[in-house]
């Protein structure tokens, strides 16, 4: 019997064993499913707290934008600069794409349409037109860019 009571207690210190390794495996599964949560939630609110920045910016920018004096006039002239850049460049893409805004209320409708799908007024040629212009002027802006790094490059 000597050989059974060895096995026996070989098998209970290897089941004492694999109960430990499970237990060690279950507590890293609990640690690491808590950790992802503590940083997920970390991750929403450094993402909301990135929003408000956001937001406090823009109520800020209302607040000083007309104000010549202010400490800030250099970004905000950036900030308006760079707004009158990024409507041109929407004209262009508008004027690609076979569209312009509507004159009543501002929604993005087709060249051909007569009438406006949103507020049904009569749709006008002339701010197709308008598009159509700033179109050619961001084109030969980009043109006459290209010519003169050209002649830098040379």
């Amino acid at each position: 019997m000597g050989f059974v009571d060895s096995v026996k207690g070989f098998a209970g210190k290897f089941g004492e064993s694999v109960e430990r390794g499970a237990k060690t495996v279950s507590n890293n599964s609990k640690k690491f499913a808590e950790k992802n949560k503590v940083k997920r939630d970390m991750a929403h609110i450094e993402a909301d707290i990135n929003s408000d920045y956001i937001e406090l910016g823009k109520a800020m920018y209302e607040k000083v934008c007309n104000d010549p004096e202010s400490e800030f006039a250099a970004i905000i002239a950036d900030i308006k600069d760079k707004n009158s850049k990024l409507d041109e460049l929407k004209a262009v893409l508008m004027s690609l794409e076979d569209k312009m805004f509507c004159v009543n209320c501002g929604a993005q409708i087709k060249k051909d349409q007569l009438f406006c799908d949103k507020c049904g007024a009569k749709v006008e040629n002339a701010a197709a037109e308008t598009a159509e212009t700033v179109e050619a002027e961001v084109v030969e802006e980009a043109a006459e860019a290209e010519f003169s790094s050209e002649e830098t490059n040379e």
